[in-house]
């Protein structure tokens, strides 16, 4: 079997279209989830996608549990941001889970020992057995400023897969899909001008808003088989060398007209330790939903190679 039809094969090798039909209808399954794990949402926000709330644009920000300082920070740039776009109503939430019980920087990846460097690694280490006491910061923070989605998984760079399953889940169980054309998800060190993402949202046509992922697109990255490597991934987890085409995960936008169905194809395909951009793209490319790639959305430090030819709409926050 050659590319791309392989991708096909990644468990489970269902006809998708087909079961997403079946449970819109309300009919019998003819194959039941082999992964529709019981994520349970603990907390929402009752000021984004709630009762009568009414927005043109909701963000959903990927945030680690640990990440007080860049939540207060991202707060702070979306005040102004905002107040900027008056007649553009953004609504905004941060997606986290539960602290790590045990293991600090230290993961096994299918039988590799992989030691987490960097940022992610280090605070891993400094919250390690002080559960107790993040989680009682995070109730707080919850409390005093209401825009927090908090699930019960375990919240590491390599459960981020599982992060973007739960933000799925949620746009698709709470979010109003008429409001807006699209749902943005963008992580906690990057950010928008939403002045852009207007300008955007008028500029592409409706249907293509609505029934694409938008972002930035790679399509021939290999898959690292280095053992020990943060970016390792076994011959078990990914039969294949080469990936699907897939947005780039600082940010993408989900059309809201396919958001359901991302939603209930993550329970017929795996999503243990993928890479959360990488299993994006198998979903894109199980549903047959098109990935088109918007030039002037920015990776971290990407944008310094356009500075002199293009405005960010997505970028590394230092560039804002």
């Amino acid at each position: 079997m050659k590319y791309p039809k392989i991708y096909d094969t990644y468990p489970q090798d269902v006809p998708i279209k087909t079961i997403i039909g079946q449970i819109k209808a309300g009919l019998p399954v003819s194959y039941k989830p082999k992964y529709n794990y019981p994520i349970k949402i603990l907390r929402t926000s009752s000021a984004v996608c709630s009762g009568g709330t009414r927005h043109n644009l909701v963000v959903v920000v990927k945030s680690a549990v640990y990440n007080f300082e860049a939540r207060e920070e991202f707060r702070t740039f979306m005040k102004n941001q905002i107040l900027s776009c008056p007649s553009f109503r953004v609504g905004y939430v941060f997606s986290i889970g539960f602290p790590r019980a045990h293991g600090g920087r230290i993961f096994n990846r299918d039988g590799n020992i992989v030691n987490l460097t960097g940022p992610a690694g280090d605070m891993l280490e400094k919250y390690a057995g002080k559960s107790s006491i993040l989680m009682d910061r995070i109730y707080t923070e919850i409390d005093k400023y209401d825009d927090i989605i908090l699930a019960d998984y375990e919240d590491t760079y390599f459960n981020l897969s599982w992060k973007t399953v739960t933000n799925l889940r949620w746009i698709s169980a709470f979010c109003d899909k008429n409001q807006g054309d699209f749902f943005m998800i963008i992580d906690d060190d990057h950010r928008m001008n939403l002045q852009l993402v207007e300008k955007f949202a008028k500029e592409v046509p409706t249907l293509d808003l609505r029934t694409s992922i938008h972002g930035k697109t790679y399509w021939t990255d290999r898959v690292c088989r280095t053992p020990g490597m943060k970016y390792f991934i076994s011959y078990r987890e990914m039969p294949w060398d080469v990936v699907a085409r897939y947005p780039r995960g600082m940010s993408q936008f989900i059309g809201a007209d396919i958001v359901d169905d991302m939603a209930i194809a993550t329970a017929y395909t795996k999503y243990n330790y993928l890479n959360e951009d990488v299993y994006l793209g198998l979903l894109a490319y199980k549903l047959g939903i098109t990935i088109r790639n918007v030039f002037n959305m920015f990776d971290h430090l990407e944008f310094k190679y356009y500075k002199l030819f293009s405005s960010p709409m997505i970028a590394w926050k230092v560039y804002f």
